[in-house]
This record gives C-alpha cells, sequence and structure tokens, in this order.
C-alpha cells in the first residue's frame, strides 16, 4: 500500500471522518504529504484529521440522527410539524444553527430579492436544503445539493423527496468538479471562507465556474466561538472587490450573523 493510501485509509476508517467524501480526503492527505517534501504517514495522519476538523468536523460535533429524523418527518401529519422536525434537524449542524433565530426573515429578503426560483445548486450545503419550506420552492423544483459528507447528502436528499422537490444530492469535492448542472440560482452560503483555508484564490475559481445566472453568496461575520473580529467587514472588501473586478451587480442584506449577497451575473460559464 502506498502512503498516500495508509493515510487516507486510516483517515476513513476513523469514526470521525468514516463518511468523509474519499476524493476530498484523498486530496488533503496529498497535501499534508507534498509539504515540506513529505511527512511522516503518521503525522499525515494527523494533519490531514486537522484540516478536515476545520471544514467538517466543525459544523457536526454530533453523530447526527439521520434515521430518526426522517421517521419524525414521516410521522408528521402538519405543515407545521414537519417544520418542526426540520428545525431540530438544523439546529444539529452549526451552520444551519446559526440561522435558525433569523430563518423566517433570512428566506423572507431572500424570496424578495430572488422571485420565483426555477431550479437549485446548493453548494456545500450542509442541513440548509432542510430549509427549503422557508424558500418557498414550487413542488417538483430540482434541487442538486452538493456536500462533501457522503451520508449527509443522502439523508438529505431522502428529506428533498418528502418534501416534494425533485433531489440531485451528491458527494462532490468543490475544488475538483468536472461537470457542473445548469441551473436557475447557485447558494454558496457560508462556503468561501473554507475553500480559501484549503487554497489561496480557490473561491474564486469556483465563482467564475458556476453555470448559474443567479447567486446567493453569504458570509459568517462572527466565529463559531461567537466573535466578531470584524469578520464582516473583511469579508464584505473581499467580495466586494471580486464583484466589482467582474462587473456583477449585487445587493446585500444582513440576518443575524451574517452577510447575504444577491448577485446576478449578465454572462454565465459553460
Amino acid at each position: 500500500m502506498s502512503e498516500i493510501d495508509e493515510v487516507v485509509t486510516a483517515v476513513l476508517r476513523s469514526r470521525r471522518y468514516r463518511s468523509v467524501h474519499p476524493a476530498t480526503v484523498r486530496r488533503l492527505a496529498e497535501a499534508q504529504l507534498a509539504a515540506g517534501g513529505g511527512r511522516r504517514t503518521d503525522d499525515a495522519i494527523k494533519r490531514t484529521k486537522r484540516a478536515l476538523h476545520q471544514i467538517f468536523g466543525a459544523y457536526l460535533p454530533q453523530p447526527p440522527r439521520y434515521e430518526r429524523w426522517l421517521g419524525e418527518l414521516d410521522a408528521a401529519t402538519t405543515d407545521a410539524a414537519r417544520h418542526e422536525v426540520l428545525r431540530r434537524a438544523m439546529a444539529q449542524h452549526a451552520s444551519t444553527r446559526e440561522r435558525l433565530e433569523q430563518l423566517e426573515r433570512f428566506y423572507a429578503q431572500l424570496r424578495e430579492h430572488l422571485g420565483p426560483v426555477a431550479s437549485v445548486l446548493d453548494l456545500a450545503c450542509g442541513l440548509g436544503p432542510l430549509a427549503a419550506p422557508w424558500l418557498g420552492l414550487p413542488v417538483g423544483t430540482p434541487y442538486h445539493a452538493w456536500d462533501i459528507d457522503v451520508e449527509l447528502v443522502g439523508f438529505v436528499g431522502e428529506v428533498l423527496a418528502r418534501l416534494g422537490l425533485r433531489p440531485h444530492a451528491a458527494a462532490v469535492d468543490l475544488l475538483a468538479v468536472s461537470t457542473w448542472p445548469r441551473t436557475d440560482l447557485a447558494l454558496v452560503l457560508k462556503t468561501l471562507p473554507c475553500l480559501e483555508q484549503q487554497g489561496a484564490g480557490a473561491s474564486e475559481t469556483l465563482l467564475d465556474a458556476i453555470p448559474a445566472p443567479r447567486l446567493v453568496v453569504s458570509f459568517p461575520t462572527r466565529s463559531l466561538g461567537g466573535r466578531a473580529k470584524g469578520m464582516g467587514a473583511t469579508y464584505a472588501r473581499g467580495f466586494e472587490a471580486i464583484l466589482a473586478a467582474r462587473g456583477w451587480a449585487a445587493e446585500s442584506f444582513e440576518a443575524g450573523p451574517e452577510l447575504v449577497y444577491v448577485v446576478e451575473r449578465p454572462h454565465t460559464p459553460g
């Protein structure tokens, strides 16, 4: 077994990271082995797990109860009951938990800016697709949900089908996408900072590749620990420079600890 295979196998055998997309684990492991001309296997395993914690582990601190939530969703007989199940599930993921207090406001403002939506691509989606009822999508709307968590995207696909949407859920490494679906809207919610941690310029490369005329891009305005540290202003300066360089029009608003841009692009790739 090669050194890289040893690292990937060891990481995927761990309880914490066994559901991560193997391609993502391999990419991170290769970077750790290559840094400084190569590292010992044990050291590369630790560093790969550390990198995965930053982009994955920190957001799902507790084992998710996917089967339980699906059972509760199936047992719910009213929209209110279904929404309560979805809220409880979203509370288990750090990214969507931060949005729960502002959930109605967040999606009401999005609907106001967006109008009708014909199809969606949700990148690094986490449990965000569970908020589809608040986005007000028509029955049968195609919804592409991408994440590096294999088990999570399986669960999300099941939920979207139960909500009457047309799910296309897949485990995808956003830094190695070969084929993009063409959609009316792409959601890039609190995703770009994680990409930049993995490689400078990765977020711009991603944005330029997405073949959707409309983007919703958001940034956290405080850390997972609750500290602000001027994050919102820093992200705003960086992203608005990207918009200006490309001539993309955007409107922005804040909803709780999240800065949101609704971007209209005159030309799209592909």
